[in-house]
């Protein structure tokens, strides 16, 4: 299967121009990057699924801030972080770390506040940042310059930061299907 660079309409009117054809290692790259995605998207589902089974399992349900406003602030919120640490400069990597990580535990304590969601999210920054080093170990990727024990610093507050998000929407779309069921089950 061959991946092309331009559109194929222009090709098909006649134009002169033929589709450049992308190379073997360009093409295993795109499709690694797909897998990559792919992946990274399944496993934000399963978070996202995973913090109101544990609330269930561990018999505290989340109560705070519980409306569709609130999770679309805290998404918000998280887009504003991952900017700001894509385009805010510091001095040094330390200011930069503890900035994420005040920001990072803000937001948990804004939209969350749960003994569990911390627990979870503390687990997924840690487990996210362990896939990235093996990613980045096997030559998958690489940083340009990397901190503190060959690990950007600033990645786990990003994880844990994007962990309370997609537990936030998974909260919420549990807290609808508890609500629409019951009212569907009337006997008439």
């Amino acid at each position: 299967m061959l991946l092309f660079k331009g559109k194929k309409e222009r090709h098909l009117m006649g134009s002169d121009k033929l589709p450049q054809i992308l190379s073997l290692s360009e093409q295993l790259s795109t499709m690694h990057t797909r897998r990559i995605w792919f992946f990274i998207g399944k496993s934000q589902a399963v978070i996202g699924l995973l913090y109101p089974c544990i609330d269930r399992h561990l018999g505290e349900p989340h109560k705070f801030k519980r409306e569709w406003s609130s999770v679309m602030r805290c998404v918000a919120v998280f887009v504003g972080i991952n900017h700001a640490s894509a385009k805010v400069d510091f001095d040094n990597n330390f200011q930069f770390s503890l900035t994420l990580a005040a920001l990072s535990v803000g937001l948990w304590w804004t939209f969350d506040r749960s003994r569990s969601g911390f627990g979870l999210g503390v687990g997924i920054a840690f487990l996210a940042t362990v896939v990235t080093q093996l990613l980045v170990y096997n030559g998958v990727y690489q940083y340009t310059s990397p901190d503190f024990l060959y690990v950007r610093s600033w990645l786990p507050c990003i994880f844990f930061a994007g962990g309370i998000t997609m537990g936030n929407i998974g909260r919420q779309l549990a807290m609808y299907e508890c609500k629409v069921i019951p009212e569907k089950s009337h006997q008439e």
